[in-house]
């Protein structure tokens, strides 16, 4: 763990304008951050392509006393994960644009548990509910933290599944901590957080945006040994998830339906192009077997 190197991570997180992939540029050149407080503002224009009056803001701040003891404080009282941090997980060490830092609520230690994303439709058909208790009750027995989006439909499902039978879940959010969304999960949120483990890469105070739903996908995908879709529609968010995952070189199991089931059409479409059909749930504890070590 290198607290100096998270902490100048977390501030300059903070300077608006500053971006996760101008960052991740800069971390290739100085990882532990040793060297960015001492670039004067032509070389801060320089290597983060910002206009010289940006660059010039940006010297401002890294030098400024007082808005680094405020931020200080925020750090020291969020605690985030970064990049940096030994609990940082090393599955997301390891995928293409990985996340920064991690603001967290909960049990950290899940992270140290093999993982499985579990997610599907915001609009489940009637069957889906068997569904989630068929495949996941052999997943919460062998102790396999499930993962997923806090969404309504699938997402909800798979975490409230997992608390009802005494098992582990963590909720990757698209928003921040002070932000929650849907406003009704506000109880299942609470859930999870006494029971399981709350992650997010966006500062607490950030309101959801549409485009950070896709975006937190990737965290999802990475952070699991591979990804169970319930049942997606073909145009389906849920699409993306597992694009991504395919990406990253995580394998990705669907579960097929009738043809004549809207809910079913981006599961079949996904077997198509190379997806895992999953029949029994036999299959993805053979899978378990094999590959959780």
């Amino acid at each position: 763990m290198n607290s100096d190197a998270s902490f100048k991570l977390f501030h300059l997180m903070q300077f608006h304008g500053m971006t996760r992939r101008k960052l991740q540029n800069y971390l290739q050149k100085d990882f532990y951050l040793n060297q960015i407080e001492d670039h004067s503002p032509n070389d801060l224009q320089k290597i983060f392509n910002f206009h010289k009056d940006k660059a010039k803001s940006l010297h401002a701040y890294l030098n400024h006393f007082e808005l680094k003891n405020k931020n200080y404080q925020l750090f020291n009282q969020y605690k985030p994960l970064t990049i940096f941090d030994d609990e940082f997980p090393d599955a997301l060490r390891n995928i293409p644009d990985p996340p920064l830092l991690l603001y967290w609520q909960g049990n950290k230690k899940l992270l140290k548990t093999p993982k499985l994303s579990v997610i599907g439709t915001r609009k489940p058909s009637q069957f889906a509910r068997k569904k989630v208790d068929r495949f996941l009750k052999p997943l919460v027995n062998r102790q396999v933290t499930i993962v997923s989006g806090l969404a309504y439909g699938i997402d909800a499902m798979g975490h409230q599944f997992a608390l009802d039978h005494g098992g582990q879940t963590i909720a990757i959010l698209g928003f921040g901590f002070n932000h929650l969304y849907p406003a009704k999960h506000r109880v299942l949120f609470q859930q999870i957080i006494e029971h399981g483990l709350i992650l997010s890469e966006y500062h607490p105070d950030t309101r959801p945006q549409k485009w950070h739903f896709p975006e937190r996908n990737r965290i999802i995908s990475g952070i699991s040994l591979a990804t169970l879709i319930i049942e997606a529609s073909e145009r389906s968010g849920t699409i993306i998830t597992a694009d991504q995952a395919l990406e990253q070189g995580k394998d990705v199991f669907a579960i097929p339906d009738s043809i004549f089931l809207d809910q079913a059409q981006g599961c079949l479409k996904l077997i198509q192009e190379g997806a895992i059909p999953l029949i029994k749930p036999e299959e993805i504890e053979d899978w378990l077997d094999t590959n959780s070590n």
